[in-house]
């Protein structure tokens, strides 16, 4: 393991005598778009603005992948790459992590994300592989933007990726089976099954230390809201992300959905984060925290729609409605 970890570093060093201000801009700019930040945007807008079920598909598995990756991270806890006088949380350049680096977040979740994006890409074969080749190169350049940084080794970000093609293989193999069987059973049951496999997820609780189980808290309660606001959603109001507006009207449509959802969602999520500052010191700070998340997650898949359809900023549809009751 020593010496892993020393070729590791020796390649950090190599690949930072060619760091300079511009190139260090430009390297933490694509490390953020890698951070659960763009998963944060990117999400709610294909949820809004593109397809709910395909938003609702590519959250979960983004949210499942990123709960391995802490869960891994926590587990095996592995030493991210430090240099003589500097401190070993912090990289020479100056991000700062709490968390093991082994194996690498940015690098396996850009991956699962935007692969999958990548596969809706159908009308044209050459289409596809241009999706495909687009995908692979930026999650290319975040794994490289997190070993220039000096936040991983290159065996993190390794690891980052190949676990991403295992849970890819997962999704592509078993995600349209799995949700085909909870659909014969009633819209009831995808409910039931995102409680069940958030409430699995909160039982990791290896520390009692906030700043980490929120790390662990949150793809479980986003899974759990998104579940949660999915079956509501369905169920009573029916909303759909497509328009039937064109030109210019559906772009405008389309752009005030996604700017009051956000809004409204980074509202709810900094306001949830200062009511659970004030009960850190609570004995059920965890349950707090879980909480932040829920709601975060419901606004998203039930709230904003349920919004967008009093404001008329979506039409009258009522088919979501109808093919969940079919299933009852």
């Amino acid at each position: 393991m020593e010496t892993i970890l020393q070729w590791g570093l020796d390649c950090v060093r190599l690949i930072q005598t060619q760091a300079s201000p511009p190139l260090n801009f430009i390297m933490r700019i694509i490390t953020e778009l890698g951070s659960s930040y763009t998963y944060l945007i990117l999400i709610p807008f294909i949820y809004w603005c593109v397809d709910e079920k395909k938003g609702v598909r590519l959250a979960v598995a983004v949210l499942i992948s990123a709960w391995v990756n802490i869960a891994l991270k926590l587990f095996l806890d592995q030493p991210r790459p430090f240099f003589d006088g500097y401190d070993p949380s912090a990289d020479i350049l100056g991000i700062k992590e709490r968390l093991g680096g082994f194996p690498s977040g940015h690098a396996q979740n850009s991956l699962v994300l935007w692969i999958i994006i990548a596969s809706w890409v159908k009308k044209k074969p050459a289409y596809t592989i241009a999706a495909y080749a687009a995908a692979v190169f930026f999650c290319l350049l975040v794994g490289f933007s997190r070993v220039y940084l000096g936040a991983h080794f290159p065996t993190d970000v390794f690891g980052g990726w190949l676990l991403a093609g295992i849970i890819l293989c997962v999704y592509f193999l078993a995600a349209g089976r799995i949700e085909a069987l909870l659909a014969t059973r009633g819209n009831r049951a995808g409910l039931i099954a995102c409680a069940a496999l958030a409430f699995i997820m909160i039982l990791y609780q290896p520390s009692r230390d906030a700043d980490i189980l929120k790390y662990l808290f949150m793809p479980a309660g986003l899974l759990l809201g998104m579940g949660t606001g999915r079956f509501f959603c369905g169920r009573y109001i029916g909303f759909s992300a497509s328009s039937e507006r064109t030109g210019a009207a559906k772009y405008l449509n389309l752009c005030v959905r996604f700017l009051l959802g956000i809004t409204v969602m980074f509202l709810l999520y900094v306001g949830a984060g200062k009511i659970v500052g004030r009960f850190i010191q609570n004995s059920n700070f965890r349950l707090f925290i879980f909480l932040r998340y829920i709601i975060t997650a419901l606004w998203v898949s039930a709230g904003a729609p349920w919004l967008f359809r009093m404001l008329r900023l979506t039409e009258n549809v009522d088919k979501n409605v109808i093919h969940y009751q079919e299933h009852e």
